[in-house]
Protein backbone atom coordinates (compact mmCIF):
# COMPACT_ATOMS: atom_id res chain seq x y z
CA UNK A 1 0.00 0.00 0.00
CA UNK A 2 2.62 2.50 1.04
CA UNK A 3 5.13 1.42 -2.67
CA UNK A 4 0.99 2.51 -4.40
CA UNK A 5 1.25 5.88 -2.56
CA UNK A 6 4.34 6.55 -3.30
CA UNK A 7 4.23 5.76 -6.73
CA UNK A 8 0.82 8.39 -6.99
CA UNK A 9 2.56 11.16 -5.47
CA UNK A 10 5.83 10.55 -7.77
CA UNK A 11 3.21 10.39 -10.57
CA UNK A 12 2.03 13.57 -9.72
CA UNK A 13 4.80 15.40 -9.03
CA UNK A 14 6.40 14.21 -12.36
CA UNK A 15 2.98 15.44 -14.12
CA UNK A 16 3.16 18.89 -12.88
CA UNK A 17 7.06 19.39 -13.38
CA UNK A 18 6.43 18.78 -17.51
CA UNK A 19 3.09 20.81 -17.67
CA UNK A 20 4.50 24.22 -15.71
CA UNK A 21 6.50 25.79 -18.38
CA UNK A 22 9.72 27.72 -16.14
CA UNK A 23 10.67 31.24 -17.22
CA UNK A 24 13.12 34.04 -15.97
CA UNK A 25 13.22 38.02 -15.46
CA UNK A 26 16.03 38.90 -17.64
CA UNK A 27 15.87 42.36 -17.69
CA UNK A 28 14.21 44.87 -15.57
CA UNK A 29 11.49 44.72 -12.27
CA UNK A 30 9.32 41.48 -13.31
CA UNK A 31 7.20 41.43 -10.16
CA UNK A 32 6.10 45.17 -9.74
CA UNK A 33 7.66 47.65 -12.37
CA UNK A 34 8.55 46.93 -15.76
CA UNK A 35 10.81 43.96 -17.10
CA UNK A 36 11.47 41.69 -20.06
CA UNK A 37 10.77 37.76 -18.99
CA UNK A 38 11.73 34.62 -21.17
CA UNK A 39 10.06 31.23 -20.94
CA UNK A 40 11.94 27.97 -21.54
CA UNK A 41 9.69 27.38 -24.23
CA UNK A 42 10.90 30.49 -26.28
CA UNK A 43 7.96 33.01 -24.93
CA UNK A 44 9.10 36.48 -24.39
CA UNK A 45 7.10 39.12 -22.70
CA UNK A 46 8.43 42.72 -22.76
CA UNK A 47 6.24 45.27 -20.43
CA UNK A 48 4.61 46.26 -17.59
CA UNK A 49 4.30 43.78 -14.02
CA UNK A 50 2.51 44.19 -11.24
CA UNK A 51 1.75 41.20 -8.54
CA UNK A 52 4.47 39.24 -10.78
CA UNK A 53 1.60 38.74 -13.52
CA UNK A 54 1.42 41.26 -16.60
CA UNK A 55 -0.67 44.06 -16.36
CA UNK A 56 -0.15 47.03 -18.37
CA UNK A 57 1.52 47.70 -21.73
CA UNK A 58 3.16 45.31 -22.90
CA UNK A 59 4.29 42.71 -25.84
CA UNK A 60 4.17 38.99 -26.32
CA UNK A 61 5.70 36.94 -28.46
CA UNK A 62 4.26 33.15 -28.22
CA UNK A 63 6.65 29.60 -28.91
CA UNK A 64 4.40 29.67 -32.24
CA UNK A 65 5.75 33.11 -32.81
CA UNK A 66 2.74 34.98 -32.38
CA UNK A 67 3.09 38.47 -31.29
CA UNK A 68 0.70 40.59 -29.20
CA UNK A 69 1.08 44.00 -28.25
CA UNK A 70 -1.52 46.18 -26.45
CA UNK A 71 -3.22 46.19 -22.74
CA UNK A 72 -2.68 43.26 -20.09
CA UNK A 73 -4.87 42.65 -16.87
CA UNK A 74 -4.05 40.03 -14.33
CA UNK A 75 -1.48 37.98 -16.85
CA UNK A 76 -4.31 37.83 -19.76
CA UNK A 77 -4.50 40.22 -23.00
CA UNK A 78 -7.30 42.57 -21.45
CA UNK A 79 -8.45 45.77 -23.24
CA UNK A 80 -7.53 47.23 -26.67
CA UNK A 81 -4.47 45.27 -28.84
CA UNK A 82 -2.80 43.68 -31.88
CA UNK A 83 -1.97 40.57 -32.60
CA UNK A 84 -0.29 39.33 -35.63
CA UNK A 85 0.10 35.33 -36.09
CA UNK A 86 2.79 33.65 -38.13
CA UNK A 87 0.61 32.98 -41.09
CA UNK A 88 0.21 36.54 -40.96
CA UNK A 89 -3.59 36.97 -40.10
CA UNK A 90 -3.66 40.28 -37.82
CA UNK A 91 -6.74 41.12 -35.34
CA UNK A 92 -6.52 45.05 -33.85
CA UNK A 93 -9.12 45.95 -31.43
CA UNK A 94 -10.31 44.99 -27.91
CA UNK A 95 -9.64 42.04 -25.50
CA UNK A 96 -11.53 40.51 -22.40
CA UNK A 97 -9.63 37.82 -20.74
CA UNK A 98 -7.34 36.63 -23.17
CA UNK A 99 -10.28 36.47 -26.06
CA UNK A 100 -11.49 38.70 -28.50
CA UNK A 101 -14.04 40.53 -27.18
CA UNK A 102 -15.94 44.02 -28.19
CA UNK A 103 -15.15 45.86 -31.16
CA UNK A 104 -12.23 44.57 -33.84
CA UNK A 105 -11.03 44.13 -37.35
CA UNK A 106 -9.48 40.44 -38.61
CA UNK A 107 -7.80 40.70 -41.68
CA UNK A 108 -7.14 37.40 -43.25
CA UNK A 109 -4.42 36.06 -45.37
CA UNK A 110 -6.77 35.44 -48.15
CA UNK A 111 -7.75 38.91 -48.26
CA UNK A 112 -10.97 38.41 -46.34
CA UNK A 113 -11.57 40.44 -43.20
CA UNK A 114 -14.06 40.68 -40.69
CA UNK A 115 -14.45 44.45 -39.10
CA UNK A 116 -17.85 44.49 -35.73
CA UNK A 117 -18.27 43.08 -32.66
CA UNK A 118 -16.59 40.20 -31.08
CA UNK A 119 -17.52 37.52 -28.05
CA UNK A 120 -15.36 35.06 -26.83
CA UNK A 121 -13.38 35.20 -29.90
CA UNK A 122 -16.32 34.93 -32.18
CA UNK A 123 -17.72 37.40 -34.46
CA UNK A 124 -21.12 38.03 -31.99
CA UNK A 125 -23.07 41.17 -32.82
CA UNK A 126 -23.22 43.87 -35.96
CA UNK A 127 -19.98 43.32 -37.84
CA UNK A 128 -19.26 43.33 -41.90
CA UNK A 129 -17.30 40.24 -43.97
CA UNK A 130 -15.37 41.45 -46.28
CA UNK A 131 -14.60 38.80 -49.68
CA UNK A 132 -11.40 38.94 -51.34
CA UNK A 133 -13.33 39.85 -54.26
CA UNK A 134 -14.51 43.16 -52.83
CA UNK A 135 -18.17 42.00 -51.63
CA UNK A 136 -19.02 42.57 -48.63
CA UNK A 137 -21.92 41.77 -46.18
CA UNK A 138 -22.98 43.76 -43.53
CA UNK A 139 -25.09 42.48 -41.07
CA UNK A 140 -25.55 40.33 -37.70
CA UNK A 141 -23.78 37.32 -35.94
CA UNK A 142 -24.15 35.13 -33.50
CA UNK A 143 -21.36 33.02 -33.05
CA UNK A 144 -19.58 33.35 -36.45
CA UNK A 145 -22.67 32.34 -38.11
CA UNK A 146 -24.60 35.47 -39.63
CA UNK A 147 -28.36 35.61 -37.49
CA UNK A 148 -31.08 37.69 -38.86
CA UNK A 149 -31.28 40.21 -41.18
CA UNK A 150 -28.16 41.35 -43.13
CA UNK A 151 -27.21 42.80 -46.86
CA UNK A 152 -24.44 41.72 -49.45
CA UNK A 153 -22.96 44.64 -52.07
CA UNK A 154 -21.40 43.19 -54.43
CA UNK A 155 -17.80 45.11 -56.81
CA UNK A 156 -20.22 46.26 -59.23
CA UNK A 157 -22.49 47.43 -56.58
CA UNK A 158 -25.67 45.27 -57.13
CA UNK A 159 -26.92 44.56 -53.36
CA UNK A 160 -29.19 42.33 -52.08
CA UNK A 161 -30.67 42.30 -49.07
CA UNK A 162 -31.61 38.63 -47.06
CA UNK A 163 -32.75 37.46 -43.89
CA UNK A 164 -30.61 34.66 -41.84
CA UNK A 165 -31.23 32.35 -39.14
CA UNK A 166 -27.93 30.27 -37.73
CA UNK A 167 -26.05 30.65 -40.51
CA UNK A 168 -29.17 29.21 -43.05
CA UNK A 169 -30.55 31.91 -45.78
CA UNK A 170 -34.09 31.95 -44.82
CA UNK A 171 -35.26 35.05 -47.51
CA UNK A 172 -34.19 37.12 -50.14
CA UNK A 173 -35.30 40.64 -50.65
CA UNK A 174 -34.67 42.76 -53.47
Amino acid sequence: MKIILTLMVISVFFQQSILAVEGVCVEGDCVNGKGVYVWEDGGRYNGDWKNSKREGQGEMLSPDEELYTGSWKSGKRHGYGVQLNQEEEKYEGNWKEDRRSGTGTMIYLNGEAFKGEWKNDQWHGKGQYIFPDGARFSGNWVKNVKHGAGKRVYPDGKEEAAEYQNGVLIEKYQ
